[in-house]
């Protein structure tokens, strides 16, 4: 879910909030989800198959609601039934927090285990997600050396699950737990109905393949962190994260250097450099005891920076924040670099706009990279409801204006100018591109079909990139 792997309850609350008071179709789900959260529409729609799937949706008269349970939930605001009814659905769910009894485990040990219940993993990805959804439920707890420990709202939960044993084949049925509590005192009865539909790992719309490359980037970062004993780790997953983002980063470390030196070559005036410390933590909380704010600002005049960033895990405390402050620091926790990463494979950003990462010393604000990812989202979801239009339109009426579009087009949250949909109509018909043809006087009509479209931008991304 957007938001982080802290954030997934709440996001999903959200989501839920949205669906209770405006009891939206699924592509207008699809299409909310794409605005809010900034992530492509197959993200959205993978979600929203999901969330179906996983029985928090049903849809009834092409509108989406909240299923039973899903409801009782999101009214009575009790972790346990969201996280009962996602056990009811997934393999090695209520099973993983079963494996944490006996004490704290790493996700590498998680992904282990499940080989005994027949999930062959070749990554920690599905520990990630499932971990998300446990953690932002309060279920389990990070602890010291990248481990996770079940908490009491965990044991209390695992004690009225049905958790398959290891080396049976699970059946994925129904919802275990919780129902509404019976009259005689006993804490739950069966559940009353039986999901139409079930979630296995073999299922095409929710099977989990390998990380993509921004999901492995992300899972390293998040362990390298705690890696304590290895901190070149880190540093070398910093170097590639910034690489991803479109920077020149360089890992330097050793003696009076730098760990990670990042460049954004944008010509002689805008071109801009960072210096950026690297702190593993094994206990998974970075703390003003830890960090050496004089050698920062030493490194940072002896490569000629204009920039000063600290990274690692959990970075917490007022006299850190404050003493970033004073020293003109941007503070970045691990979780957000690895989110922005995530972020970026959906929605990649400009050095431009990765700028505000660095601007302002202590926490970083994540609102301006957020909105820019959002107005990308915007002009895309514009260029592609215009060529919808004239796809539709023009065979009646014949070419279509700026002026005569921004009457079809649909942007609720922020509507389009008459200029807007011009610039947007001037790159379509651009050379380069050539998805549309036709003038601003007279009108555009499509000029080839999509798929060609796609071939000629993929293969100008190729060349540029070669």
């Amino acid at each position: 879910m957007p938001g982080g792997q802290t954030s997934y309850v709440d996001t999903l609350r959200q989501v839920c909030d949205h669906v209770v008071s405006e009891h939206p179709s699924r592509a207008d789900l699809v299409g909310w989800l794409q605005d809010n959260f900034a992530i492509t529409r197959r993200s959205a729609a993978d979600r929203v198959r999901f969330l179906r799937k996983a029985g928090v949706f049903e849809l009834t008269d092409d509108r989406i609601a909240l299923g039973e349970h899903a409801g009782r939930w999101h009214g009575e605001d009790d972790e346990g039934i969201l996280i009962g009814l996602l056990h009811s659905r997934l393999q090695y769910f209520g099973e993983m927090l079963s494996e944490l009894r006996e004490g704290p485990r790493s996700l590498e040990e998680l992904r282990l285990a499940a080989k005994n219940y027949n999930l062959n993993w070749d990554s920690d990805s599905q520990g990630h997600r499932r971990r998300g959804w446990l953690e932002s439920a309060k279920m389990v707890e990070p602890v010291g050396n990248d481990r996770l420990a079940i908490t009491d709202e965990g044991r209390t939960l695992l004690a009225k699950l049905k958790i398959h044993s290891p080396g049976s084949k699970q059946e994925l049925s129904r919802p275990q737990l919780p129902p509404e509590p019976q009259s005689d005192g006993t804490p739950f009865s069966p559940p009353k109905t039986t999901p139409s539909t079930t979630v296995s790992e073999s299922d095409e719309s929710v099977t989990e393949n390998a990380p993509s490359p921004a999901e492995a980037l992300a899972n390293e970062i998040r362990s390298a962190s705690t890696d304590s004993k290895n901190p070149d780790r880190l540093e070398i997953a910093i170097r590639e994260a910034f690489q991803f983002l479109g920077f020149d980063a360089e890992k330097l470390g050793g003696s009076g250097k730098t760990d990670v030196l990042v460049m954004a070559p944008l010509g002689k005036n805008d071109s801009y450099s960072v210096t950026i410390d690297a702190k593993t933590v094994g206990s998974g909380s970075l703390g003003d005891g830890q960090v050496d704010w004089v050698t920062l600002e030493d490194h940072r005049k002896q490569h000629n920076a204009d920039y000063s960033m600290l990274v690692g895990p959990n970075p917490s405390g007022k006299r850190l924040m404050d003493r970033a402050v004073d020293k003109a620091v941007a503070v970045l926790s691990t979780d957000q670099l690895a989110d922005l990463c995530l972020q970026h494979a959906d929605w990649p950003l400009g050095l431009q706009d990765y700028r505000a990462l660095f601007e302002s010393g202590g926490a970083f604000d994540t609102a301006p990279i957020g909105m820019a990812a959002r107005d990308l989202n915007r002009l895309r979801c514009l260029a592609v409801e215009i060529c919808d239009k004239l796809a539709e339109r023009t065979g009646t009426f014949g070419p279509l204006t700026a002026s005569q579009l921004m009457v079809m087009v649909d942007q609720p949250d922020k509507p389009s100018s008459e200029q807007e949909i011009q610039q947007t109509l001037d790159t379509l018909a651009s050379p380069l591109v050539g998805a549309v043809q036709g003038t601003a006087s007279t009108g555009y009509v499509l000029a080839t079909a999509p798929r060609v479209i796609q071939q000629r931008l993929q293969q100008l991304g190729e060349q540029i990139a070669s």
